[in-house]
């Protein structure tokens, strides 16, 4: 396994493992970035420990209380190992780690949630079922995140109950949830790996006049699932360019913009909107930032 540090960082971080000394990784490790660094990190951490029950335990609960957050970042991969063992002691602390104010233990709190949802689907979907009706946005986004790393997994039987999971979130306008469903889990998750079925939903959900709901299924094609299915996505965003709500709208046009900047088909339909009285704000808010033909 290749790691991203330098020897003498993984000397320290390997040292201080041995001689179960959390302060001293926690020297080490700390300063690392976010990304192919800390994850570096926690490989050697988790290596170290060997999956060793008390030792797990040990370093989960001094790294999950640690008041350095990028020393308590390290406590989630920790807490991943030990779900195989102890799933309800792992799940307490995971979900504390998965609402931090600090976007550091957030995100790696988030990160072994969706490799838990990966692989013990059947035991993590109902525990992240609640999670989308938290009244902490933090634990609702992570719901999403979750959703789009399983669906990479590319089963066709995951396909329903993944779209299942996320739809309570359709409403949410929190924009720390919404930014993360509609054009990310949906659009660049389902819509990339099981366009069938997803097509299928994003039409029933047009149907809703909830502005949230309609909000993501529109920018559910700004993104690289959209794209490659713009010709359902054009007829979906025509249904919902009739919505008068500015919500509504000017998602429709961010979305159609996205498009029409790589299918030249698309400019084409915004155009013959102009003379729409009901689309022609849609097709003005989305025809000024493309270039003229």
């Amino acid at each position: 396994m290749k790691l991203y540090i330098p020897t003498d960082i993984e000397r320290g971080l390997r040292q201080a493992v041995s001689e179960n000394d959390v302060n001293k990784f926690g020297d080490v490790a700390s300063p690392l970035r976010w990304g192919k660094p800390s994850w570096s990190a926690s490989q050697v951490l988790r290596q170290g420990l060997d999956g060793d029950e008390q030792k797990l335990k040990f370093w989960a609960l001094e790294l999950s209380g640690h008041e350095n957050p990028s020393t308590r970042r390290y406590a989630s991969r920790v807490l991943g190992l030990l779900w195989e063992k102890n799933p309800d002691w792992a799940k307490q602390i995971l979900t504390t780690l998965a609402d931090d104010e600090n976007w550091l233990v957030r995100e790696e709190g988030h990160a072994v949630w969706s490799e838990l949802l990966t692989k013990h689907f059947q035991q993590v979907c109902p525990i992240l079922k609640a999670f989308s009706a938290h009244a902490s946005a933090y634990l609702r986004r992570c719901v999403a995140i979750a959703t789009r790393s399983a669906g990479n997994l590319r089963k066709e039987e995951l396909a329903e109950p993944l779209t299942r999971l996320v739809e309570p979130l359709l409403s949410d306008k929190t924009v720390y949830v919404r930014k993360n469903l509609g054009p990310y889990t949906i659009g660049d998750g389902l819509l990339r790996c099981y366009p069938d079925i997803t097509l299928k939903h994003l039409r029933r959900w047009a149907s809703n006049e909830d502005e949230g709901i309609r909000w993501n299924v529109a920018m559910s094609f700004a993104s690289y699932g959209g794209s490659r299915n713009w010709r359902d996505g054009v007829e979906i965003l025509t249904e919902l360019a009739a919505d008068d709500r500015r919500y509504v709208w000017r998602a429709v046009a961010s979305a159609l913009l996205y498009l029409a900047r790589r299918h030249a088909e698309v400019q084409d339909t915004l155009k013959t909107w102009l003379n729409d009285p009901i689309r022609s704000k849609v097709a003005e808010a989305a025809l000024r930032y493309l270039p003229a033909k």
